[in-house]
């Protein structure tokens, strides 16, 4: 289990660290075009493409350069204020509104499939003494359970099945409460990390939490149209 576990974060997460910012990327345009959106639009979708790949580029130099270990009590929050100053007016634009409704809502459910890569790399830290146990089997189970629990709540909503959109929003908010948990504890328990593990926590954390929000809404939009009470956002 140990050599397989190796072998995927060796191999295959730096796929998915590429990968992830892309897909954000590529979701977004889809929707954009999806909803033939005007120009204004675009110009929209520029701006966040920039910024989700400055905000990735960075990450990663700092992170290659050794930087984020030494500075780790400064930069720890910098991802999640990055996320959240661009979530808040995200969950507000009209533009991305009409946008995530283009999109089928399980796209940014499913996606989130890679936690559970990230929970291996949390175990994989743990099991090799680089972090303490409180957060490293704290976040690893709870990167886990969501990443696994993501194929499940992308389904029920892909099919349509009864009930499927309020699992996929327990869901959300559960992956949300598990980004608070580890950040709790990585204040009382502190840790470092190195590259490329850091870009976890600086960046991959962070985008999945805008993840999180952007399928919220997307959810409750959806059963605003249907006429079914779902006051948990605003449009």
């Amino acid at each position: 289990m140990a050599a397989l576990a190796q072998f995927y974060v060796n191999h295959i997460t730096p796929v998915i660290r590429v990968g992830i910012p892309l897909f954000a990327i590529l979701v977004l345009w889809v929707a954009l075009r999806r909803a033939g959106l005007a120009s204004r639009a675009r110009v929209l979708g520029l701006i966040i493409t920039a910024v989700v790949l400055a905000w990735f580029v960075a990450a990663d130099q700092l992170g290659r350069a050794g930087f984020y270990p030494p500075n780790w009590g400064v930069m720890r929050p910098v991802g999640w204020i990055i996320a959240i100053a661009c979530l808040i007016p995200l969950l507000r634009s009209q533009v991305i509104g009409v946008a995530l409704d283009a999109i089928p809502a399980w796209w940014l459910v499913a996606v989130q499939v890679y936690r559970f890569g990230g929970g291996v790399v949390w175990f994989t830290q743990w099991s090799a003494g680089r972090l303490p146990d409180a957060f490293g089997l704290s976040a690893g189970t709870g990167d886990c359970l969501v990443g696994i629990v993501a194929v499940i709540a992308a389904i029920g909503v892909g099919v349509g099945v009864r009930g499927g959109r309020v699992v996929a929003m327990g869901w959300n908010v559960f992956g949300i409460l598990d980004f608070l948990n580890a950040f709790v504890l990585g204040s009382i328990f502190p840790y470092t990390v190195t590259y490329p593990a850091v870009i976890i926590p600086a960046f991959a954390a962070p985008l999945s939490l805008i993840f999180h929000g952007l399928s919220l809404r997307q959810l409750v939009r959806a059963m605003r149209r249907e006429g079914r009470p779902a006051a948990l956002l605003a449009t």
